[in-house]
């Protein structure tokens, strides 16, 4: 199974959840899993890929000419991708996932995440995406999403569209169970 990892790459992300993306890492590569990811190297990038390599796992980075450019990209990943721009990187990052975790993460991260989920209410695709919720981080989005279905401007069939887990290992089981479907 192949699963594209949303994340933060701030150097100064606190450890309790650089450990989150260490779990969600270890776990990917433990069960024989490829994760696909933003190819950086720091922050909860390079934290997930680290402890997935570790763990044993095939770990690809998809990421924007500029940051290899500002040697910020991960050297020791199996495949990175190199792309022009972000659209590049996000239909990267989509293309090769068959599921989709979220670990908290700041602008990127979230236009990436709501780019996934407008596909997937678009019937684009119809893999599930989980967010971590360490921290109660995701909360914020979660009731809006709320909002959103609570003034008639979703549908509320969008809420199977993602589950949420505090639990990182949690996160690639929910992956596993729905498979790419």
């Amino acid at each position: 199974m192949r699963i594209a990892v949303f994340c933060g790459s701030s150097r100064r992300s606190p450890e309790p959840l650089l450990d989150a993306a260490r779990a969600v890492g270890g776990e990917i590569g433990r069960r024989g899993h490829t994760l696909i990811y933003g190819g950086g190297r720091t922050g909860l990038m390079g934290a997930v890929a680290d402890a997935a390599l570790e763990a044993g796992g095939s770990v690809e980075g998809v990421i924007l000419r500029e940051f290899i450019e500002q040697d910020v990209h991960h050297l020791g990943l199996d495949e990175l991708y190199e792309v022009g721009d972000m659209r590049s990187r996000k239909a990267g990052l989509d293309e090769r996932a068959d599921a989709f975790i979220a670990l908290p993460g700041g602008f990127g991260t979230l236009e990436e995440l709501a780019e996934i989920l407008s596909f997937r209410k678009l019937r684009l695709h119809h893999r599930l995406l989980v967010f971590v919720n360490t921290g109660d981080f995701w909360r914020g989005l979660l009731e809006q999403i709320d909002r959103g279905i609570e003034e008639q401007l979703d549908d509320p069939g969008v809420r199977d569209y993602f589950r949420v887990t505090l639990d990182p290992v949690e996160a690639v089981d929910l992956c596993e169970a729905t498979g790419a479907s």
